[in-house]
């Protein structure tokens, strides 16, 4: 019973960062005309994409995928699908952060907005690192949890079976 409280709050405050994130992300972009929203500049701060215009891109559609894989995390029929989504999303915030440190740009992280602070970068990777433990967790957690017709195909044994 513990265990299962534990992996609900896990999953609330994965669902409640990321839906956190993806909201201040909208929020910056429609309050930010005519100027350059904020997230747009820390995505161009990394200099890991060739183009301004993938940043833009990135900048307008990662918040949404944030928000639904966090939505998605509290929805049992897509959770294993959320929680994958966001363990791949969290791998390339922390290449991207650890490329920059290495690279000694000063950058602000773009997560949760601007606080014109200096980067930490790691405290900044050891915050993703938590949450790509958790969500890792949860990933494992779901993915054993599966319903046996999930499993159909496959069988118990894993060895390929025809339905």
């Amino acid at each position: 019973m513990v265990g299962k409280v534990i992996l609900l709050a896990m999953r609330v405050a994965l669902a409640w960062t990321f839906l956190h994130a993806g909201v201040l992300k909208i929020w910056d972009f429609a309050h930010a005309r005519p100027a350059t929203p904020d997230f747009v500049v820390a995505i161009q701060q990394y200099r890991i994409l060739p183009s301004p215009d993938l940043a833009v891109l990135l900048a307008v559609y990662l918040p949404w995928v944030e928000i639904f894989a966090a939505l998605g995390l509290l929805l049992r029929p897509v959770r294993l699908g959320a929680a994958t989504i966001i363990s791949a999303l969290m791998t390339i915030f922390i290449i991207a952060l650890s490329s920059a440190w290495m690279r000694g740009l000063r950058i602000e992280c773009g997560c949760f907005g601007r606080d014109g602070a200096p980067t930490d970068y790691l405290a900044l990777l050891l915050r993703d690192l938590c949450l790509l433990a958790a969500v890792v967790i949860l990933l494992v957690r779901d993915w054993h949890a599966r319903q046996p017709k999930d499993r159909m195909m496959f069988g118990d044994s894993g060895r390929f079976t025809l339905p």
